[in-house]
């Protein structure tokens, strides 16, 4: 990768805030929350796929005040609180960890225009923000965003003063739960105290803030899909304003070295053409590096780097089935369920060091992929899977309760965001819609959507199909997918979409000093020790071997590590412990989806012993 894709950037000082702040009393915590400090937090660059060399971390202490009725611009000067962002406040990490009865809040803090900034524009980016944010510069406000997962961005340059200060103010609210939005796992009523399947709520700035440079004409976004078959890499630059006669140049590097380019216009493809590439998978993860200049008519330009894999996913058919095909071979995908949650940080990982802990040590325990539940994960966590070669399954973050119209518009639009906002990394290769009957709704239309919207990718419509209502199923997507715990079962084998089994496993036991929950923890299904846990979970992977050979395309481990009072992890809440034997548990991961050991089983010639239906209703 480049050198430049880690640029640290210009961190604020906060020298003067640091004895403030104190990491709140928590059950657990991680290894890397006790590094956490207010003057470098979460300091990399937070959007790897497009990198500017100039920016500002706005991470650290900032005014904090939770709302009260009547408050209203300007705010007090002493607001009374101080929160290190960009940490929920209902985490430790964040210096509260607390629910507010309003369910708003105040955020506010002061920062410098760099004097090399001159004559740029400058743009305010936020990771996330769940759920609603209205943001404020000097007192005016410059614009507000709903959406909880998906970053935003504004441009300030009319509000900022070049010399001096300059006062940033964001107003969050974050009904959660309490209406049919996008939360996921989240519940209000579940903070502090545990509930089985859902977990404490994650509200307020929870992802990296920055500012950047960028010209008056610059880039937007970039869409790039990388075709292995046809050996092209197609480029769509989205500017950030219309103007003729402007200049858009690619190039791709291989090790520092440029092997193709190609030069076009904004909004049209540009298309690059590598011979002979080298192909992104699990077991050779190569990423190419990628500069795209924008030149516009009086010769000023924005110059962004990023980075793409050449690598195709799709489904195929197979002794009368569909199976899943990576770079047009058959491959098993294998992987644990990941919840994405952190008892000291929640929704935010302590460090970047803890984000990539968990995609390198899924990775050393044999799996290739990764179904990431019903959360989005800030850019870095998906630049960690690109590297290391770990596939990603992404789910829609899910709602409780059935929606209103104008909720199910605002789901939908979160849900394109979320597919546009990541169409660029190899790692993700199937977009999972609905979970389990949650929230569920017009499904055909819906994952059709999502199929037009991004072609390239398989896409599950609805996983669990079997999940408290075995009777409904909705024919559309790629995959069909059961949930079977104990012991992992198989859905009825299908000519028109690929079979998995999205969830199973479970494999539970209680590790004194480990556990989070004050009332008492709770286990699916509650065994003895590690020996007896990993008896289980080899005794579970003999079926799959069976299964697979006979069609089974992918399966998941229910889960990458405990949370919260839910004891069912590889590790434990607080990623102290692993719970199974490390060394059975890799060896027969990799027994699933080995190269030689697929086309050892998989012979063409042979039909399938599975039923399968070839109609259109099962």
């Amino acid at each position: 990768m480049q050198k430049n894709l880690f640029f640290i950037g210009l961190i604020l000082s906060f020298s003067s805030f640091a004895q403030q702040w104190k990491m709140a009393d928590v059950p657990l915590q991680t290894p890397w929350a006790e590094k956490v400090t207010p003057s470098a937090v979460l300091p990399e660059y937070p959007r790897p796929q497009l990198v500017r060399e100039k920016w500002l971390n706005l991470n650290g202490l900032w005014d904090f005040k939770p709302y009260r009725a009547g408050d209203k611009m300007p705010l007090p000067k002493k607001m009374g609180n101080t929160i290190l962002v960009p940490f929920a406040w209902e985490s430790a990490l964040s210096g509260i960890r607390n629910q507010f009865e309003s369910q708003r809040a105040w955020y506010r803090r002061t920062f410098e225009i760099p004097a090399d900034w001159s004559n740029q524009n400058i743009r305010l980016n936020f990771g996330a923000v769940d759920w609603e944010a209205t943001v404020y510069v000097n007192g005016t406000a410059v614009g507000s965003h709903r959406g909880g997962f998906d970053a935003f961005s504004f441009d300030i340059t009319d509000f900022v003063n070049r010399d001096g200060n300059n006062e940033l103010v964001v107003f969050v609210y974050d009904p959660g739960s309490d209406e049919g939005i996008a939360v996921g796992k989240q519940e209000n009523s579940r903070f502090k105290e545990s509930h089985r399947y859902s977990y404490c709520p994650n509200s307020g700035i929870w992802q990296t803030v920055w500012l950047e440079p960028v010209p008056k004409l610059s880039v937007r976004d970039i869409k790039l899909v990388a075709d292995a078959a046809t050996e092209v890499l197609t480029v769509v630059v989205n500017p950030s304003s219309f103007q003729s006669k402007t200049k858009i140049e690619v190039s791709a590097f291989d090790s520092g070295n440029e092997i193709a380019s190609s030069v076009g216009v904004i909004n049209e493809p540009i298309y690059v053409s590598l011979k002979n590439p080298k192909l992104w998978s699990p077991s050779s993860p190569f990423l190419y590096d990628l500069k795209i200049t924008l030149t516009d008519s009086a010769g000023k330009a924005d110059v962004v780097t990023s980075y793409f894999g050449m690598r195709s996913v799709g489904i195929k058919p197979y002794k009368n089935l569909q199976r899943i095909v990576l770079n047009g071979e058959y491959f098993f995908m294998m992987g644990p369920l990941d919840q994405g949650y952190w008892p000291d940080g929640i929704y935010t990982a302590p460090s970047d060091e803890a984000l990539a802990w968990d995609v390198v040590g899924a990775k050393d325990l044999g799996f290739n992929m990764i179904r990431k539940h019903i959360k989005v994960e800030p850019a870095r966590w998906y630049y960690w899977c690109d590297k290391m070669g770990l596939l990603v399954w992404q789910d829609m973050p899910s709602t409780f309760k059935v929606r209103t119209e104008a909720e199910k518009i605002q789901w939908e639009s979160e849900l394109q965001q979320m597919v546009k906002q990541h169409w660029n990394h190899p790692s993700i290769v199937n977009w999972i819609v609905f979970n389990e009957h949650w929230g569920i709704y017009d499904v055909e239309r819906i994952t059709k959507m999502v199929m037009d919207l991004d072609p390239t990718r398989l896409v599950t419509g609805n996983t669990g199909i079997d999940a408290g209502k075995p009777d409904i199923d909705y024919e559309v997507g790629h995959i069909k997918s059961n949930h079977h715990y104990r012991p992992p079962t198989i859905p009825l084998g299908s000519n028109k979409r690929a079979i998995v089994n999205g969830e199973f496993g479970a494999i539970g036991y209680n590790i004194k000093n480990h556990i989070w929950d004050i009332d008492g923890p709770w286990v699916h299904f509650n065994y003895k020790d590690k020996d007896s846990a990993t008896a289980e979970y080899v005794r579970f992977f003999k079926q799959l071997q069976g299964y697979a050979a006979e069609g089974l395309s992918a399966a998941v481990y229910t889960q990458w590590t405990d949370v919260e009072n839910e004891m069912n992890g590889f590790y434990t809440y607080d990623r102290k412990v692993i719970k199974l034997d490390k060394d059975t548990v890799k060896e027969i991961n990799k027994s699933l989806w080995s190269k030689d050991w697929m086309k050892e089983k998989y012979p063409s010639n042979e039909p399938t012993k599975l039923k399968v239906n070839t109609g259109d209703g099962y």
